[in-house]
């Protein structure tokens, strides 16, 4: 993975975190739906782009990033990741703009239930990238 590569992931992860952040916002503002909706397509562009590109590398920097881990502690990891992206797909499917407007306190609970979700995933990918970025640096003044 080049440098370049992971400037792009921690972009990406920074676009989501601020999305998510924006939705949980809008959310506690009391949003209207066509608002609230609008801010998850947008997310949702920005979590699908983002998983074109990294959801190939995430168990090789997994594996780099834990030496001394074991290979049951990775797949598990990746498990999470898997479960994680399932429960996502299921979150989009259910919540469109009329289905917010049609319910907007189920939606409300939903979010408040899976953006925390999607943060912990973010987080880890960012120590996943720093663990990785150390161990090349490491690696190239040793």
């Amino acid at each position: 993975m080049s440098e370049l590569n992971a400037a792009d992931l921690l972009r990406d992860h920074a676009a989501i975190e601020s999305l998510s952040a924006r939705l949980a916002l809008l959310i506690d503002r009391d949003a209207d739906a066509a608002e609230l909706s609008a801010t998850l397509d947008h997310l949702v562009e920005t979590v699908a782009d983002h998983l074109s590109v990294e959801d190939a590398m995430i168990y090789t920097l997994a594996m780099r990033a834990t030496s001394g881990a074991s290979a049951d502690g990775v797949d598990g990891m990746r498990a999470a990741f898997e479960k994680l992206k399932i429960d996502w797909g299921a979150y989009l499917t259910r919540w469109s703009a009329e289905a917010i407007a049609a319910d907007r306190p189920a939606f409300v609970d939903a979010s408040r239930a899976m953006l925390p979700r999607l943060r912990d995933r973010v987080r880890l990918e960012n120590e996943l990238l720093f663990h990785a970025s150390m161990q090349r640096g490491r690696a190239s003044n040793g």
